[in-house]
């Protein structure tokens, strides 16, 4: 059917993916699909705070189907260490 599928961060209306090729220099961010199945991943490796906002998975269907998720990153400041595992 020949559909497909982007990625788009919106808070500066960026163009991360469509299919498999990637459209952003951050090569954090890259397009997981599995040909057996219809799902698709946008994966962010080492998410930073800043990669937190609104994001939009769209398909190129005649309309063109849209859905946004909010990404939220939460660092951890601090890192604990249980001396109980010493």
């Amino acid at each position: 059917m020949g559909l497909e599928v982007s990625w788009v961060r919106h808070r500066d209306i960026h163009l991360l993916t469509v299919g498999r090729y990637t459209y952003t220099s951050d090569q954090r961010f890259q397009t997981i699909h599995s040909p057996q199945t219809e799902d698709w991943t946008l994966q962010v490796r080492y998410p930073q705070k800043r990669d937190s906002g609104m994001y939009e998975c769209q398909v190129s269907t005649t309309p063109p189907i849209g859905h946004s998720m909010h990404l939220s990153v939460v660092a951890n400041d601090r890192i604990r260490h249980d001396d109980s595992l010493d």
